[in-house]
């Protein structure tokens, strides 16, 4: 068959005027940009419509010393706040050292139950001490963890007590709180996990008196034993 000049052009037109296909992997790229900008949008929207210190903080749920407070993931309560200027500690052999302080050291009786699963505390994030003016105290690096509430597996249905060590200055007491924090991972952190802040209760009367009657030296030791 002899094609004519008048039959090549009509060819040409023709593939001229068919849509080029667009390839499988194309239209993937394609959706997937929709999701990303639909995600984008979503993000804008919502962070654009809480502050930034919103966006990083515990859902917070407050009571006082010698109350229940619940925290949907645990349960806490302070039972008692005591003051010393000196405390002991162990090391791996288990050898007894008195530890002083220039300041003082914040013993915080805590009591918790978890709701559904075992916790323990953890020294990446522990729970501190918040002050009136916003500073924030972690437990002591004086005293083994194995003489303290990090020692102790935190348990359903069943209450664990032990205490949280602290050493600060005098003038952190009057309006100080305790602010318990489950443990977070040190890759993932849930910025909308539950945290309970407990008012110690310590007015500048009440901080003034715990100061006056702190002991000179409180035995964590002969505690745990």
């Amino acid at each position: 068959m002899t094609l004519t000049r008048a039959d090549s052009r009509a060819a040409r037109h023709s593939v001229a005027a068919r849509p080029p296909r667009r390839g499988a992997g194309r239209r993937i790229a394609a959706a997937v940009a929709g999701i990303a900008l639909a995600a984008a949008a979503v993000y804008v929207q919502q962070n654009h419509s809480m502050s930034f210190e919103d966006r990083l903080s515990f859902i917070t749920y407050k009571g006082r010393i010698g109350e229940v407070v619940e925290a949907k993931r645990f349960t806490v309560k302070v039972q008692s706040v005591t003051a010393a200027r000196a405390v002991d500690t162990t090391d791996y052999s288990n050898k007894v050292t008195k530890v002083e302080t220039s300041n003082l050291f914040l013993l915080v009786d805590v009591s918790a139950t978890t709701t559904r699963e075992p916790m323990r505390l953890s020294t990446l994030g522990p729970p501190f001490l918040l002050t009136e003016d916003g500073r924030r105290y972690r437990p002591t690096d004086k005293v083994a963890d194995s003489l303290t509430l990090f020692n102790r597996w935190i348990q359903p249905g069943f209450w664990v007590s032990g205490l949280l060590v602290f050493e600060v200055p005098k003038d952190a007491l009057p309006g100080a709180a305790l602010v318990f924090v489950p443990p977070n991972s040190a890759i993932v952190v849930d910025t909308f996990a539950p945290e309970a802040q407990v008012d110690l209760g310590l007015s500048d009367d009440s901080a003034a008196r715990l100061i006056s009657q702190a002991e000179e030296y409180h035995s964590l030791v002969s505690k745990s034993r």
